[in-house]
Order: C-alpha cells, then structure tokens, then sequence
C-alpha cells in the first residue's frame, strides 16, 4: 500500500522549499479568497515556492510573488516537494 504524501500547512515550509498545493486545501478558505487567489495562480496542484517565510508569506508561483497573510497562509496545506523538484 503507498504511504499517501505529507501534507503541512504553508507556513511550515522555511525560505526557497517548493511543494504542491492539495485540492482540497484552498476549500477551507472563504469563496472571496479563493476567486481572489485563483485569478493570482494559486489553484490546485500548482508548484509554490516560498521566497519569504513568516508574515507575510511571500510565495513564488511561476513568475508571479504573492504576499499571503498568516491566517490564510496556515489555512493553505501543500506537499512538500524533493529539492530536485520530484
């Protein structure tokens, strides 16, 4: 049986860690913020960068940085991702 991936909310990836984005996380948000995040990028399954851990949460994703506030930021779970992006 596969063991199912580590999921952590975003505020406990530390400066430069990449993860995933889980389905499920962004529906813990109110609908206001997430049309606002999705309209940004953050939707399911994409790949996050943190460029600044702590408030704000700056996060990277493709060429586009976000500055997330804690409450939301701790409301986001993701998979961490490998170093070499697998």
């Amino acid at each position: 049986m596969a063991k199912s991936p580590l999921k952590i909310p975003l505020t406990q990836l530390g400066r430069g860690q990449r993860a995933t984005v889980e389905c499920s996380a962004l529906d813990a948000l109110p609908s206001e913020h997430r049309c606002l995040l999705a309209a940004m990028g953050l939707g399911e399954k994409c790949e996050v960068r943190v460029c600044r851990a702590g408030t704000p949460c700056i996060i990277q994703i493709d060429q586009t940085r976000l500055g997330l506030p804690r409450d939301i930021a701790e409301r986001i779970m993701v998979t961490p991702l490998e170093p070499n992006g697998s």
